[in-house]
């Protein structure tokens, strides 16, 4: 059984961050953004990278857990600076203010500020050069590095609109199904792009497969569950506009084994819980992906976790050219 509403309560109660978390994570980017509009001299602008961008980010696991934002900060290219001078600049600026400099961090490719016991954001500098490409900094190897966070977005967001926005609401419960299960790994630019590629051209007249959040989920499951099984040995998954960027670097055959083998066994129960036709199956098998919360058992009594009798229940390549 499909249980929208359950779905969509489950993503409200469990899986989306809390509004007020949200907000703070916004005002806080705004306020690091005019300090450095004002204070760093290269600035030219600020832009959302990541789930941030894409609205992906979930809650985290545990209460007061701190979860990561990424931001781009898109500064004046200048010949005369190597790479990681441009990190330095930054992390030299934000260390003039009493409160960034209390927690700001180096790190390999962005500046990372500690907000401790909510979130982390990594401002990430990013270099527009003449010839129209765009370039983030290794501070460790002291070269640049190819980058197109907003065409990832745009790319991500076409495949998105096919779906009646239900792909964004189904890459937070994979991640969700990642997080707190613990059985996997996978890193989320690698997971979102694995969903991604999952909406194909003919979607857009045939949207039966993404016409509610649970068909969505098991259409995205199963697709990436049959690339899976159909790859043996771990295939190269890339970034759709940006292919000399391979997102499986942080993959062994190991590990995409052990990957290969668990979201097959998530795969089969997500299948098992959708075809259920009585309720109460359905909801045990539900819970069996994703844990306790979800849903509510019919019962007699009513109560937490359960509903009266009577109640009713609401029914690697990317496919389009998007790389250079």
């Amino acid at each position: 059984m499909k249980h929208t509403q359950f779905f969509n309560d489950f993503l409200n109660d469990e899986v989306n961050l809390n509004q007020s978390r949200l907000d703070r994570l916004n005002k806080s980017v705004k306020a690091v953004s005019e300090f450095l509009s004002q204070n760093l001299d290269s600035y030219k602008k600020v832009e959302r990278q990541g789930s941030y961008a894409l609205r992906t980010i979930i809650k985290p696991v545990k209460d007061g857990q701190e979860y990561d934002a990424d931001i781009l900060l898109y500064m004046k290219y200048d010949k005369s600076k190597e790479p990681k001078a441009y990190i330095n600049d930054l992390y030299d600026c934000l260390g003039e203010n009493e409160v960034y400099s209390e927690k700001a961090r180096r790190k390999t490719r962005c500046v990372f500020l500690d907000y401790a016991g909510d979130f982390h954001l990594d401002i990430v500098p990013c270099v527009p050069k003449g010839d129209g490409e765009q370039s983030i900094c290794n501070n460790e190897t002291n070269k640049f590095e190819p980058t197109d966070g907003t065409g990832y977005r745009d790319w991500f967001n076409d495949k998105n609109s096919v779906t009646h926005g239900n792909l964004k609401r189904v890459t937070r419960l994979l991640k969700y199904l990642r997080d707190h299960k613990g059985n996997f790994t996978a890193k989320s630019i690698l997971l979102t792009t694995l969903i991604g590629n999952t909406v194909h051209d003919e979607d857009e007249s045939d949207g039966d497969h993404f016409k509610t959040l649970p068909d969505a989920l098991k259409t995205v499951s199963n697709r990436i569950n049959d690339f899976l099984q159909r790859n043996p040995i771990m295939p190269k998954i890339v970034n759709p506009v940006l292919p000399e960027e391979d997102f499986t670097r942080h993959w062994d055959q190991k590990k995409y084994d052990h990957f290969r083998e668990l979201f097959n066994i998530y795969n089969d129960k997500i299948n098992k819980a959708f075809d259920a036709k009585e309720h109460d199956d359905s909801i045990k098998k539900w819970r069996d992906v994703f844990g306790e919360k979800f849903g509510k058992m019919k019962g007699n009594g009513g109560g937490k976790g359960s509903i009266g009798v009577g109640a009713g229940t609401t029914t690697v390549t990317p496919i389009k050219p998007y790389a250079r």
